[in-house]
């Protein structure tokens, strides 16, 4: 990204006032709502799952429906082609559309693809000995010089939100070595927040672990985002895309429940409706392509690995927590699948209905 001058709060209007620089330093509780998974003294890792996960996601769904409509229209055209009775006129017109249904189809299926497992991602990678913050998205790699970092507060991120203040976005900016009021690079490490308070105290963590001794760390959950646990539940269609404080805390405290609230009852509501949500969500969540560290970050494990063991307090998995977590992927897969089935079986009526009113 080009270098550009950022304008100085006072500068701003006044319905953008709480936009702009934190503090560098403050007696904010460190925390982050996105999960992290890896912790130690090489590097705390930050696991990509923000929104757009839910989009790409869904996105394989797409691609498959789209493949069926390609190879439909191709058995359209060949059975047009093959069948006497109709007039040229008629065969011309119906292998034109099959035509233009198969195109269509395996169209929107490479895009689909595309926005899914095409695209292209990493994980936040802030590199303790190196001084650096990796991340890849949208197309760019951002390798930020941790000692020229400052945080800012970014406010419109996400769709509007009628009725309430728009959510805020953490961004990280590097300034220029030699000219501090020139910004090299940015991104938005940590998105949607509720205010300025909650990205300082994602800024914290941050400032904490790049700058201070582990001591200083409280003690933080490490997920492990391959494992089909995590898939159903940190990254599962209940917890809103990586939510390992609220909704894990919650579990704990509901004796390992995931329905304990009416918004987890209604989800359940929205699975019946449409199946494909939750099922391509999990497996995305588990399957999707993710960026690795580039191995000229030289000196650094790139995997999740630790090469040691972890100095930071890390939340030990006692036999009771692994079994609440057990109990609770169980639980979120039996509904799932239920509803899943439902779901397939409803739709299937429904589409069998659909055709036999168009074809007879």
């Amino acid at each position: 990204m080009a270098p550009n001058e950022t304008p100085s709060v006072s500068e701003l209007p006044p319905s953008e006032i709480h936009e702009g620089e934190l503090p560098l330093r403050s007696n904010a509780e460190p925390g982050s709502v996105r999960d992290i998974i890896r912790l130690d003294e090489e590097m705390m890792v930050w696991s990509d799952d923000g929104a757009a996960t839910v989009i790409e996601s869904i996105m394989p769904f797409f691609a498959i429906a789209g493949v069926i409509i390609s190879l439909g229209g191709i058995g359209a055209g060949v059975s047009v082609l093959s069948d006497p009775m109709d007039s040229f006129g008629m065969r011309a017109l119906s292998v034109s559309l099959a035509a233009l249904l198969a195109v269509g189809g395996a169209t929107g299926a490479y895009f689909a693809w595309r926005i899914s497992f095409g695209s292209k991602h990493s994980d936040v990678y802030f590199l303790r000995k190196q001084r650096k913050i990796f991340h890849y998205t949208n197309k760019t790699a951002f390798v930020l010089d941790w000692d020229n970092v400052r945080p800012n507060v970014r406010i419109g991120f996400g769709p509007p939100q009628l009725g309430s203040r728009p959510f805020v976005a953490l961004e990280l900016v590097e300034y220029l070595k030699n000219d501090p009021q020139t910004w090299r690079a940015r991104f938005d490490v940590e998105a949607p927040m509720p205010g300025r308070e909650a990205c300082q105290q994602s800024w914290e963590l941050i400032r904490r672990y790049m700058d201070e001794a582990p001591a200083a760390l409280p003690m933080q959950t490490v997920v492990n985002p391959r494992s089909w646990t995590s898939a159903l539940l940190e990254f599962g269609p209940l917890a809103g895309g990586g939510d390992a404080h609220g909704f894990i805390q919650g579990l704990r405290d509901h004796n390992w429940q995931p329905f304990w609230s009416g918004e987890h009852l209604l989800a359940a509501l929205v699975w019946v409706a449409f199946w494909p949500d939750q099922v391509f969500r999990m497996v995305y969540a588990r399957f999707r392509p993710r960026v690795p560290l580039p191995a000229s970050l030289a000196g650094v494990s790139a995997g999740q690995q630790a090469s040691g063991a972890s100095p930071y307090a890390i939340t030990p998995a006692s036999a009771g927590e692994l079994r609440g977590r057990r109990k609770a992927a169980l639980t979120v897969a039996i509904v799932c699948g239920a509803c899943t089935l439902i779901s397939v079986a409803a739709w299937s009526v429904v589409a069998r209905q659909m055709l036999r009113a168009v074809f007879g």
